[in-house]
């Protein structure tokens, strides 16, 4: 028992007395190794914090193209692999660690020109420690927010610009197209009035109220359809007011094919008067497919759905909207306000439905007619 005792002591201090020879050769290695290490971390904190004092200063947009010229450089230098910076597309966005490109969010405000880009898991430093990359041709502002299990990107154009989007793995790519590049027809309808111009008024009612009712309805029929050639803007689909320039610069901007304003009639003191009436530009210059035809189908199509009384086209130059169209323009004037009896009809759900449906028909039976007229 004693024989091996010793032998274990014996054994156990010349172990002990190799790691304590091998421990004073490799310490000094070893703290060297620790010391590289820790200021390796705080070098990389360091320069952390010395681009987001850089990166702070600048603006969205200067900040993409900084990274962008940033990335060009190093590409140059063979620090960076060029295929980096090698997308075609004209906006790159790296996605968060886990996040696919599916699960990001594109909203476009046409009437404000701006698009919306959520991101989830994107944090309050997204912008800087993902470099967006890309060109800023046409994009006059970019402003980024984080919250609520995201960030949100929020470009501003300078133009009217549909987002084509694509990704992969790592980045989502955009594309800032016009409408019409995007697609075969472009419409704009108008509900008028709205906000803090109520239009014609009859009591607590007021024209705003109808024509927002008609245009959301004239909506779900176009969404119905699912027609993915033809693109319907919409001045308003709340109780807004988008002044004159926004309203008809919406329809320049995109060349639109047609512009359709939704308004309630009223006439002060004849409360037997009724029917519909559309109003056109006839100092327009004649095409082969011209305000006043585009006029009259709206006239025909309205009185056939509402089997009301046709008042006929009315000379409207002297209406902003329809002055400045760039477009076959028209403005449908439903029914008259002052007539009870329309007035009630005009409130009436159903009503509004097949005032819906006539210009629904109107826009679709148009389209067709300017497509004949280009042969």
């Amino acid at each position: 028992m004693e024989r091996k005792l010793i032998r274990f002591t014996a054994i156990f201090t010349c172990a002990f007395s190799l790691f304590a020879c091998a421990a004073v050769f490799f310490l000094p290695a070893l703290e060297r190794g620790v010391e590289t290490f820790g200021a390796r971390i705080l070098r990389n904190r360091q320069e952390r914090e010395e681009r987001y004092a850089l990166l702070e200063q600048m603006s969205g947009l200067e900040i993409m193209d900084y990274n962008t010229q940033k990335a060009k450089e190093e590409a140059q230098e063979g620090t960076q692999e060029s295929e980096q910076i090698g997308f075609t597309q004209q906006m790159r966005l790296e996605l968060p660690e886990g996040v696919k490109g599916g699960d990001v969010s594109i909203r476009e405000d046409y009437m404000e020109k701006q698009i919306e880009i959520w991101i989830p898991d994107a944090d309050k430093y997204y912008i800087y420690d993902y470099p967006m990359m890309g060109k800023s041709d046409g994009i006059e502002d970019l402003d980024y927010t984080s919250g609520d299990g995201g960030g949100t990107v929020v470009l501003t154009m300078s133009n009217v610009a549909v987002p084509e989007s694509s990704y992969d793995e790592t980045y989502l790519y955009l594309d800032f197209v016009s409408p019409r590049e995007a697609y075969d027809h472009v419409v704009v309808i108008d509900a008028g009035h709205g906000g803090n111009a109520p239009g014609a008024t009859s009591g607590t009612y007021y024209e705003k109220d109808i024509t927002l009712a008609i245009v959301q309805k004239i909506k779900e029929l176009f969404d119905a359809a699912g027609d993915e050639s033809l693109c319907v803007y919409y001045t308003r689909l709340a109780d807004e007011n988008p002044d004159f320039d926004k309203r008809i610069g919406i329809a320049n901007e995109a060349g639109a094919d047609l512009f359709l304003s939704v308004h309630i009639n009223s006439l002060s003191g004849n409360t037997s008067v009724e029917g519909t009436e559309v109003l056109y530009d006839e100092l327009a210059e004649d095409t082969a497919f011209d305000t006043r035809e585009f006029a009259q189908i709206c006239l025909e199509e309205e009185v056939a759905a509402l089997r009301s009384k046709d008042m006929g086209l009315v000379e409207g130059n002297w209406t902003y909207v329809i002055r400045n169209a760039q477009m076959p323009a028209a403005l449908v004037e439903v029914g008259f306000m002052n007539n009870p009896d329309e007035l009630e009809k005009m409130l009436d759900d159903g009503y509004q439905q097949k005032a819906a449906q006539g210009i629904y028909n109107a826009v679709m039976r148009s389209l067709a007619e300017q497509e004949k007229a280009k042969e």
